[in-house]
């Protein structure tokens, strides 16, 4: 005779953490407590908190025939499984639709900026669901126009809610510049103007970065600010305050002058700071900050190359390899460690790729994405195996 053995809610919930996003969805079906426990949010965020799932990449880049593509890559050390997505939009127009810029991740979630249509959506890619978010009503200064936006993202841990910074560079008739910024919520589904003060305001265009990372609330981006200085401006979504950091001291070398990009490395915020050490070579001093607004604080933590045939440093990935593309928007990561080098089989156009590395998520956008009648749609191109050796020692 068959007997059922029934386990403490204690162990069914330990068993259930360890399991990943797909097969929870799954098991969502087997009963009223289990949908529960499943949907709840704290579990989502226990789940995606826990240590036991892969960490995956997501690049985004140019398909050959032009074409923006998302590619998802989980590597075991031997191989590369990858899923590629498109997205979509729903109109018979499409020139309009350009370069999406990819923010985040925040739990999983990351946020989609097209600063052509200006259009703003966040995005699940383990579900795929998307949610268009809402147009402003708030009314921008008399007369002025934007040219140039900034996009920020990241979750507030208090409030269990997601925000979004628009950070708006607008030229007024007298041609001087001044900033506008507005912050969304997730859970009012509104925006609100935000005071951004004398000390931040822009001077010209945004500095280019591959990547505005955000971490524990906190959204960091290059600016050039009012005394012509290219320095980093945060934002802190959970008490909505601006700071503004100044780059590493560089023996006195002005700031405008100084090349690298922001990502984050152990939930710490880091400057990697990339130059030419001779012909095609670079190399690459990857600096921690300690303490928003203290320039005193940055500790270089270590310097990594000469890497020959590089461009630029795109950000780390598992266990500190730094991914980098080369001068034909090729997509490599290399082990300081060891000098190997990895083709990593992604192709884009030079300063435009972007990766971000990212965890799967329970969190589901659907509601909100059936509420707003969004015209966007992603859907998976394809799924591939690619064997992974290295390609090269490259010291």
């Amino acid at each position: 005779m068959s007997m059922f053995v029934t386990l403490p809610e204690d162990a069914i919930l330990e068993i259930l953490l360890w399991l990943p996003v797909k097969s929870l969805q799954r098991f969502k079906c087997v009963s009223k407590s289990w949908y529960a426990c499943i949907s709840n949010p704290k579990f989502m965020i226990k789940h995606f908190m826990s240590s036991n799932h892969h960490e995956f990449l997501l690049i985004s880049h140019l398909h050959p025939v032009k074409r923006q593509v998302f590619s998802s890559l989980f590597s075991d050390g031997l191989e590369i499984r990858s899923k590629h997505f498109e997205l979509s939009y729903a109109s018979s127009n499409q020139e309009h639709l350009s370069f999406t810029q990819v923010i985040g991740p925040c739990n999983g979630i990351f946020c989609l900026f097209d600063g052509k249509i200006d259009d703003i959506l966040l995005w699940n890619p383990t579900n795929r669901h998307l949610k268009l978010l809402p147009k402003s009503q708030v009314e921008p200064p008399p007369d002025a126009y934007p040219f140039d936006t900034c996009v920020g993202f990241a979750f507030e841990n208090e409030t269990n809610d997601y925000k979004v910074l628009a950070y708006k560079h607008m030229c007024l008739p007298s041609s001087s510049t001044v900033a506008h910024a507005e912050v969304y919520t997730l859970s009012t589904n509104k925006w609100k103007e935000i005071d951004v003060g004398e000390e931040f305001q822009p001077t010209g265009n945004l500095p280019y970065s591959s990547s505005k990372p955000s971490i524990d609330g906190i959204f960091s981006w290059f600016e050039v600010d009012n005394h012509v200085e290219k320095v980093i401006f945060s934002f802190n979504m959970k008490n909505e305050v601006f700071k503004k950091t100044k780059l590493p001291d560089y023996n006195g070398i002005p700031s405008k002058r100084v090349h690298g990009s922001l990502t984050s490395l152990k939930n710490n915020l880091v400057f990697i700071h990339d130059y030419p050490l001779g012909g095609i070579s670079k190399c690459f001093d990857v600096w921690v900050l300690g303490e928003y607004g203290v320039r005193e604080s940055w500790m270089k933590q270590l310097t990594i190359g000469p890497v020959l045939g590089v461009t630029a440093p795109l950000g780390f990935w598992k266990n500190g390899e730094l991914i980098l593309e080369d001068g034909q928007g090729k997509l490599v990561s290399y082990d300081h460690i060891t000098g190997d080098m990895k083709d990593l089989q992604a192709r884009g156009v030079v300063y435009i790729l972007q990766v971000l590395p990212y965890k799967e998520t329970l969190v589901s956008l659907k509601e909100a994405e059936e509420e707003s009648d969004s015209p966007f749609s992603v859907f998976e191109c394809e799924e591939e195996i690619i064997s992974l050796m290295p390609s090269s020692s490259a010291n």
